[in-house]
This record gives C-alpha cells, structure tokens and sequence, in this order.
C-alpha cells in the first residue's frame, strides 16, 4: 500500500518495533515447568524429585517438555538435564549436597552426552524423514494445524465408518441416503486431511533448510589493517550464530555483478550492522568478474568466503536445494539465489530470479539494524577506492554537503541547481502504483523541511570510469540523542563526463537505529519526493524458499 506523506513524517518518524510475545514458563532439570513444579512442590518436594528422575530414566528421548527453537538453538548444552540412574537416586536422598560420581548421567548419545535433536525422524503424515529439530521448531510455532490435521482425520474415519458402525450405534441400519452422505463427507474431510498435510509438509521443507544452512562453511572476513581480507581458519554458520547475520547469493558472475551493487554501496553499514555477505559463483567467476577490486574488499569486512562450495552438502548443493519444485528446474538453477539469516540463524528472507533481487536498502531498514553506536561526530570515509580517485571521491562528498544544505535552509535554487534532470525508476515505480510526488517547493517549506539536521559517517562508491557515484550517510535530525530516530540515506549521482559537475539523481532515506524497524522510506529525484510505509508482514513461521 502506499501512503502519501510529508517529508518531515519521515524524517522524524520513530517506528515502533513489534516485539515477539515468547513462552515465559521456566523448566528444571527434569523438563517440569516451573509453574507446574510449585503446584507439586506444595503436596511434597521429594515425591516431585523422584518423579522426575523416574520419568527421565524410562523416557529418556521424551523432551516434549522444553522444545521452543530459542532454547534447543542458542546453548545445546542445555539440552544436558541432569539424569540419574535408580542406584544414583539413592545417593541424592543420603548426599543432600549433590554431589554425584561420572556414572550418574545417562549417556543419550556418543556426542559428549548430548541428545542430537537434529537425528531424524520418520514422520506418519509426511512419510519420510525429517529432521527432529525441524518437528520440533514446527510444533513449537504451528498451534492450530496440527488439531485441524486431527480433526480432520477423525471426522473423515468417522464418516467412512458410518454404515459399518450405525447399527451398534443408533440401533438401526444406516439408510442409502445416509450411506452416500456419510461416504462423500468422510472423502471431503479426507480431502481436507491431505490438504493439510501438504501445508505441513511445505512448512516443514522450509525449516529443514533454514536448519540444514548450519552446516555451510566459510572464512569471515579480517579488518582493513590485516595483510590479507579473509581470516584462515574454516567455520560454519552454526558456529557464526549469536555473533553475525547472514545475507548470501548465488548466481552467475554476470547476474552477482549487477547484483553487488547495492551491496557495495551500503558495504560499510552492513558492517555497522553486525552483518557478512557470502558470495558464491555457479561459472567458477572470480572477485574481480564481480567488479570488487582489492581496495574496496579491504575497505571494510564485509565479504566472507565461501568455502566447499563443490562439496556434497556445499554451497552449490544447497542453494540447488533451494530452487522451487517444478518442471523447469535445471533451468532455473542458473538464476539468481538469495536468503538471509538473522542472529540465531532464522531466515528473514529468500528469493530466486531477477525479479526477486534482495533490496538491501529496506533490508537494512528492517531486518539489519545497527549494532554500532551511531555518532554525529564521525568523518567521511574515502577507503575503497583507488588512490588516483580520491579527488573524485572529494568532489561526490561535496555535492553531497551542498544537497544537505539546501535541504536544511530551504534553499530552493540551490537544490534546482545540484538535481538532475533525469525521472529515478524508484519514484517512477511508486507512481506507477498509484503514488503521489510531492515537489521540491513543498518539501522545503518552513515546518516541512528537516531543520537543524546534521550527517556523519558518509562514504562513496564510483562506478562506471567515474561517471556514476553513490554516496550514504547516516542523518541525525534535531534532538536524536543515542537512541533517536537516526536514518540511513543513500544518494545516486550521475555526470556526463569526467569533467563535469556531479548531479542528483535519486535520493532516498529510511530509519535505522537500533531496536525500532522502519515504518516507512522516502524517495526523491527532480520531481520531488513520495513517501512509502511499510506494510503488514506475512506470516510464515519462518524456513526459506518453499
């Protein structure tokens, strides 16, 4: 939906951040909840403490109890209640401190005694194997399609089963009629019965990849000071959870190239925001195939390396994996793929095709929020270019510093004067939906323009033998303060020859700041600006591409 707006609304607007209501209830080392262990614990407390390690030595594999994805993800080693065999159980009524020998724990698996949630597990309604983890994670999020699977298969035997069982039920013989209607409701309601089981069957797909991108390995990358860009030592993204997000592509070096683009121009605050890119090639294409020269990789970490990227559970093979089900699918593994992944490794988007390119700019916005402070105070950075376009680079900065001005004083010829005369195809994009522009004259007026607003922190990226620039910073409008409502900007810049004067082509800003997602984007060019907001997310239950 898109909403036109003023330009101040953007410009101070603070979203307010959905917050994800999660499970409160505590559990102990026997998998009782807390809430449930008072209640117990009011009849008698040793009674509870022999249940619990009963129960834990006859089903020692039951952990239905504690399955949410936070705590079977962030810290496995929770996953190691503290189980005791019946001669141990004795020791703990004689020994009130506790203590206990190296036999007193059951050995769940040969990984250090750990249960693997991940082992996995036929499934009934999908007839195949599914990762235990990934049932887990489903159950834990899906509440009413599992009871509509069982209602639905109830109803159905119920139905088909009418005529056998209407005489010992009613006392009389089901009649023709009652017989052809309690046949076709039994098959409707087994129609819905699959119908749900291939909604949970889809859902399940999805989140057995989001899991299975655990096991893909890379080299993260080093700081700007280091001899070489990426560190030596192989991890894999399980390993790179609670520390990095994740945004990988895979494609052809044509289509990566055209691609990196806004990821290089917003390189440095993927950095900001806690965040590495992976690349991976499916022509066996270089760095340099992708327009990245060495300058602009050191320039900031933000490219991690793809490692074991032929290997049977790669890269290659997973992004394949990732490729809908459908009868063009080796063609469709040459197009372009994306996804992803938050802090703990959920997916917050995925993609194939060109028409489904990740915009990193909205991305930042709502999904990869700044993790470093934001200062007012921090220069210009000139890294990743080449030495002989440093003056170039000066010149992109001080076109930006006249459009700011402009912007802050109203000053309306100036800001004629710095614009290109070329339509951007973002706004045009938003007009074409049904958008409204409004112009420069409005936009500058006293009470809508952002007074008093100050940017640091800008940097610019040349393409195209200098004659296209993009330039980002970070805007701070007036009373922002540590925690305020700060926003990322980019301009896109265009000249017609090496020696002329640089002009604006398109400028377009979002809130970002940490803890509040953007509620909106604001989009400029020489007609003026529209406003965008965001619109309601859809609900998924997270997995990728399905």
């Amino acid at each position: 939906k898109i909403i036109h707006t003023h330009l101040s609304v953007i410009y101070h607007h603070k979203a307010r951040t959905p917050s994800l209501r999660s499970n409160k209830t505590s559990y102990n080392s026997f998998g009782v909840s807390t809430k449930k262990k008072r209640r117990i614990m009011k009849v008698s407390s040793i009674p509870a403490i022999l249940l619990g390690a009963l129960l834990s030595i006859e089903q020692p594999h039951s952990i239905h109890a504690f399955t949410t994805r936070s705590f079977i993800s962030t810290n496995q080693n929770v996953l190691q209640p503290q189980l005791h065999s019946k001669k141990s159980i004795a020791s703990i009524l004689t020994n009130p401190k506790g203590t206990s020998t190296s036999n007193s724990r059951l050995n769940l698996s040969s990984n250090n005694n750990l249960f693997d949630v991940s082992k996995p597990t036929f499934d009934l309604l999908t007839l195949r194997s599914i990762r235990g983890d990934a049932i887990l994670q489903y159950n834990s999020l899906n509440q009413s399609e599992p009871l509509r699977i069982n209602l639905y298969a109830l109803l159905s035997l119920t139905l088909l089963a009418f005529p056998t069982i209407s005489e010992s039920v009613l006392g009389e013989s089901s009649t023709t009629i009652q017989t052809i209607a309690s046949t076709l409701g039994g098959l409707g309601s087994f129609g819905l019965f699959l119908r749900e089981c291939g909604k949970r069957s889809k859902q399940l797909k999805r989140i057995e990849k989001e899991f299975n991108a655990e096991y893909l390995k890379l080299k993260l990358p080093l700081n700007r000071f280091a001899d070489r860009a990426v560190g030596g030592s192989t991890v894999s993204l399980r390993v790179v959870r609670g520390k990095k997000r994740v945004l990988a592509l895979c494609g052809t070096a044509s289509q990566l190239k055209e691609a990196l683009i806004p990821f290089r121009v917003l390189r440095r605050r993927i950095v900001q925001s806690s965040s590495v890119v992976v690349v991976v090639s499916t022509d066996g294409s270089k760095k340099a195939d992708w327009g990245l020269s060495e300058e602009e990789i050191k320039s900031v970490p933000w490219l991690a390396e793809a490692v074991d990227i032929d290997a049977e559970d790669g890269w290659l093979s997973y992004f394949s994996n990732l490729q809908p089900d459908n009868n063009d699918n080796n063609n469709s593994i040459n197009k372009l793929t994306w996804f992803g992944l938050t802090n703990n490794g959920r997916s917050f988007g995925s993609g194939v095709g060109e028409d489904n390119l990740p915009r990193i700019f909205e991305i930042l916005g709502q999904n990869l929020l700044p993790v470093d402070v934001l200062d007012e105070d921090d220069a210009a950075d000139q890294s990743g270019n080449d030495v002989d376009s440093l003056g170039v680079v000066k010149e992109v900065l001080d076109a930006q510093k006249t459009f700011y001005d402009a912007l802050t004083s109203g000053d309306l010829g100036s800001m004629q004067g710095i614009l290109s005369e070329e339509d951007a195809e973002e706004v045009t994009e938003v007009l074409q939906g049904g958008g409204r522009v409004d112009k420069w004259q409005l936009c500058l007026e006293e009470g809508a323009r952002p007074s008093d607003m100050t940017i640091s922190g800008s940097d610019v990226l040349l393409l195209s033998n200098n004659k296209e620039a993009y330039s980002t910073t970070v805007e701070f409008p007036p009373n922002a303060g540590i925690d305020g409502a700060t926003l990322l900007a980019v301009q896109r810049w265009k000249r017609h020859d090496t020696n002329g004067e640089w002009k604006l082509v398109l400028h377009q800003t979002i809130p970002w700041c940490p803890g509040s997602k953007a509620g909106g984007t604001l989009r400029c060019d020489c007609r003026g600006c529209t406003a965008l907001t965001s619109s309601r997310e859809r609900r998924t239950f997270g997995g990728l591409i399905g």
